[in-house]
């Protein structure tokens, strides 16, 4: 069932979107927008911006979608093949997903959310770098299950839930590599040792 296949792929059904024309309904989202500063925060891979405010303005277009829009289509989830995908099931409640998210919170010691992931990241408290990787972290899985959804369909490729977890910590150590950290406290430094994200010189 599982691969290890090249690198994720875009997917090439999501056509251009307009702010304006998207319905903030759903997923727990508020009136009062209170996920934008998470999103678009200066930690946040861009890449994973797009998808993250395709998932927030419930653009992603999961197979319930689909089938509404008219296209006879399985509706099983791509990824465990149990239960009918839509975007709170696929990223909250499918199997794959949940190993997913746990194989973070073990390997970096951080309770990530089961439930609605833009309300847990909202919440969170810290220093303005842990809230940042916070945020990092929480679309970073949200880029990552929708890419291997994508390649699922398109390739009939789907990782190891654990080896697509070791690729969202990877990619948040590499842009904590990227960045241009001239001050650090020693509460920031101690914390990302804590959480195994040491990869910032001291």
């Amino acid at each position: 069932m599982y691969s290890s296949g090249p690198g994720d792929l875009m997917s090439g059904m999501l056509n251009k979107v307009s702010l304006t024309s998207l319905p903030v309904t759903g997923l727990g989202i508020k009136p009062t927008i209170t996920w934008y500063k998470w999103l678009w925060n200066e930690h946040v891979i861009p890449k994973h911006q797009f998808i993250g405010w395709l998932y927030a303005h419930g653009a992603l277009r999961t197979r319930d979608k689909l089938i509404k829009y008219g296209l006879y289509v399985d509706d099983r989830c791509l990824l465990c093949e149990q239960d009918a995908e839509c975007i709170d099931h696929l990223l909250c409640d499918c199997v794959y997903s949940r190993i997913v998210i746990q194989s973070i919170s073990q390997k970096m010691q951080i309770s990530f959310p089961v439930t609605n992931m833009i309300d847990w990241c909202t919440q969170r408290t810290g220093t303005k770098l842990q809230q940042g990787i916070h945020a990092t972290l929480m679309w970073g899985v949200v880029y990552h299950i929708w890419q291997q959804r994508n390649k699922s369909n398109m390739e009939g490729i789907l990782l190891r839930p654990e080896r697509l977890a070791d690729q969202v910590i990877e990619e948040v150590k590499a842009r904590l590599r990227g960045r241009d950290y001239k001050v650090i406290t020693k509460k920031d430094l101690d914390w990302l040792r804590h959480n195994k994200l040491y990869v910032i010189d001291a």
